[in-house]
């Protein structure tokens, strides 16, 4: 497993108390009339006090008022054990609750579960539908992630067309990884995909106007770029 897909994993489905706070808290802040929020802000808070069965009751009080973020919560106690003993099983049902919602960290996190095998039977087929269906719904993480196994073969048969097709899904969202990639990949050509000089100036200018963006708030000279490697 690759560093990046190491981090999500552990992210999505171990630190559990991070992994609400980000998820949830820009919830709050963007949908404050709700009619849901106070239980989740009420679960949040009591999870963030260690006051894990408290807020597991508060966050299965959210999710029969049809919270995907509670439904979410909810399985990634059931799955780290927090206010509840490990359960697997329940776990996935809330996730796949919150998938079908279109809830993309759940889509995400289930992608990851099936694919690696984690405490579950490993299913490469269900797992890259899960991927497919967050990268759909526009998780920049599930598009890099689609993206790389495409580009390298794993998990899936090698396909560096589809690859692009991912890579170019993120970088239209902000993506400097995505953008490196696809600027590689027509540089020098790879599986089903020709080197392309057009193209990969046209990303080489993409990456240089972003990050003169980004360095006027860094600090950094306009023109600081750092150097993408062949």
């Amino acid at each position: 497993m690759k560093k990046q897909e190491h981090s999500s994993l552990y992210k999505a489905l171990g630190v559990v108390g991070v992994l609400l706070a980000a998820v949830l808290i820009p919830f709050f802040l963007a949908h404050p009339a709700r009619h849901y929020a106070d239980p989740l802000e009420r679960a949040l808070s009591l999870y963030q006090k260690g006051d894990y069965k408290q807020a597991a009751t508060y966050f299965r009080q959210a999710d029969s008022m049809g919270s995907a973020d509670a439904a979410f919560a909810l399985g990634a106690m059931s799955f780290a054990g927090k206010g509840t003993a490990v359960n697997i099983p329940e776990a996935l049902l809330y996730y796949e609750k919150a998938a079908r919602s279109g809830y993309t960290p759940a889509q995400t996190t289930l992608a990851l579960i099936y694919i690696h095998g984690q405490n579950v039977a490993q299913d490469l087929e269900k797992g890259l539908d899960y991927a497919k269906q967050a990268a759909g719904n526009g998780d920049v993480e599930a598009q890099m992630m689609l993206a790389r196994w495409f580009e390298t073969g794993e998990n899936v048969d090698q396909d560096v067309e589809e690859a692009v097709k991912y890579y170019k899904m993120a970088a239209e969202a902000g993506s400097i990884d995505a953008k490196t990639a696809l600027t590689l990949i027509y540089k020098n050509g790879a599986g089903n995909v020709s080197a392309n000089e057009f193209s990969m100036r046209r990303w080489q200018n993409k990456i240089m106007r972003q990050k003169r963006f980004e360095n006027i708030f860094q600090n950094l000279p306009p023109d600081h770029i750092e150097k993408i490697q062949p």
